[in-house]
């Protein structure tokens, strides 16, 4: 089992995503509010210019991120699940995209017994 991670810096798509999760067969995610490092420096005021760089352009009046947390139980689910946040989000490695990143689980309770 995974613990796939978005924190997801364009909120428009989120509904979207976890309709493609769903569509997968993925039964639940969890999703919280949450703040980078650039708007928390930038409120107190002490980012530097390159944090102020960043921020310019990922400014789009939504206070925070959405984190979505998502266990899911084969690396083929895995794999299709990061492939439904790609293809909302584009190439994560430009300024103002997210982050996205799993980690493999040694212990899940919880989650119904599949039949």
């Amino acid at each position: 089992m995974f613990l796939l991670v978005n924190v997801l810096e364009q909120p428009e798509h989120l509904v979207a995503i976890l309709e493609g999760f769903a569509q997968l067969g993925i039964k639940g995610s969890t999703v919280m509010n949450s703040t980078g490092m650039g708007r928390v420096l930038m409120t107190a005021g002490t980012a530097g210019p390159a944090m102020e760089e960043i921020n310019r352009i990922i400014a789009n009046g939504e206070s925070s991120n959405k984190t979505i947390f998502t266990v899911v139980k084969e690396k083929e689910m895995l794999d299709k699940a990061i492939d439904v946040v790609k293809s909302f989000c584009g190439d994560l490695c430009e300024p103002g995209k997210g982050i996205l990143f799993a980690i493999p689980l040694a212990f899940v309770d919880g989650l119904p017994q599949e039949s």
